[in-house]
């Protein structure tokens, strides 16, 4: 089988090109030849590896008509689009839509996010996105009610969820990896990846007082970078903003920023040593979530706000789920793993046992039995019975 994937791609320093570099190498490690077209946004001068053979200027409408044609002219048995919205040109990413309908293979799209029409024009888009996709893959079960309530799209033969992939990285004991980044006696609270407003970081460092009275060891890692596209347009003022209100809660000590953007090695690592990952996220719309997925694919203990990622992957016991912007109910939920050892353990076992089933070994599979149906049907001509998939990560 031979699979052509339409996405931001590493180099670049964003969440859907990781997503999109990992998904490739589990491909090839279950024999699939798989090619790439890179959209790229014009924000960093990037080389490509190899593996892209093409590369898209987001804005450029002739190249999304050049990418259609090369398409074809691979011999692909399907195209699997990352569709995020802001990464395609075009209003609401429309230019998409010029490429979807020269393609002759079968189209399927990973939505990482599904929210109700912000306006009629984001709507239209995203209906025709639906309707020129011969699957549609999401993350979460919630997704699944957003696209049957606001787009009526039928999950019983269109939709499958198929979570998101974790990578498989061995690391040095937790203790070892503690001890060199001097953190051996602290409790320590993380919060990793890019730094932007909808991550909610203000509230879990206001959360830090109150914590410190119970947990007087108690350290906030955050490793990040602001997201190089909206550094463009903001600067560092968000990162800017979280520092001073540390000095201003006069809680300089309680806090490490580590200000890069961490390989996924190093941010494995990161995960290992921490006590309690840290989700205060803002946005209740947000339908998929790679550093929750890792927080549990390693066995982490996490609180988060109850977005709809959140809410699917965290019941049952695998996690504390804290009320949006809101320091105390943060707090409330880190005293109480830090002084409730046996909770945190029994949290951990949970978390560890649905998050290896996240692991790129597995989710690959679900990838590959999509591929099979949509290449299926346009074998006998678009009847194939696709069974229907509803079950989430348990």
């Amino acid at each position: 089988m031979k699979i052509c994937i339409l996405s931001t791609y590493p180099p670049a320093k964003c969440g859907i090109a990781e997503y999109a570099g990992e998904l490739v190498q589990a491909l090839r490690n279950r024999n699939i030849k798989v090619r790439v077209i890179a959209v790229d946004q014009g924000v960093e001068r990037l080389s490509y590896p190899s593996t892209v053979k093409y590369v898209v200027n987001r804005d450029d409408m002739k190249d999304y008509l050049e990418a259609a044609k090369r398409v074809n002219h691979m011999g692909v048995d399907a195209v699997l689009i990352q569709h995020e919205y802001g990464i395609f040109g075009g209003e609401w990413g429309s230019y998409l839509l010029e490429f979807m309908e020269r393609v002759r293979a079968p189209i399927v799209t990973t939505l990482h996010t599904t929210v109700p029409p912000f306006d009629e024009v984001m709507g239209e888009v995203t209906r025709q996105i639906l309707e020129l996709s011969d699957m549609i893959t999401v993350m979460s079960q919630g997704s699944l009610k957003v696209l049957d309530r606001y787009y009526g799209v039928n999950g019983r033969y269109k939709i499958r969820v198929v979570p998101h992939g974790v990578r498989s990285i061995p690391t040095e004991g937790r203790r070892l990896i503690r001890a060199e980044l001097g953190i051996s006696d602290r409790f320590v609270m993380l919060t990793i990846g890019f730094l932007g407003p909808n991550k909610g970081i203000e509230y879990a460092i206001k959360a830090l007082p109150k914590i410190q009275r119970y947990v007087d060891n108690i350290l906030y890692l955050i490793v990040g970078i602001v997201h190089p596209k909206s550094k463009v347009f903001y600067g560092d003022s968000y990162y800017k903003k979280l520092v001073r209100l540390t000095t201003r809660l006069g809680v300089e000590d309680k806090v490490l920023f580590i200000n890069k953007f961490p390989d996924k090695e190093e941010y494995v690592r990161y995960i290992v040593a921490s006590d309690v990952m840290v989700l205060p996220y803002i946005d209740k719309m947000q339908v998929s979530s790679g550093t929750l997925s890792y927080a549990l694919s390693y066995g982490k203990a996490v609180v988060a706000t109850p977005f709809v990622y959140a809410r699917d992957l965290l019941s049952g016991g695998r996690g504390i789920l804290c009320k949006f912007k809101d320091p105390d109910s943060i707090a409330e939920a880190v005293i109480r793993l830090a002084k409730d050892p046996g909770l945190k353990a029994e949290i951990e076992t949970k978390a560890l046992e649905c998050g290896l089933k996240l692991r790129w070994e597995v989710v690959v599979e679900d990838f590959l039995g999509v591929f099979m149906d949509v290449v299926l049907r346009k074998l006998i001509g678009g009847v194939a019975h696709v069974a229907p998939t509803y079950a989430q990560v348990s």
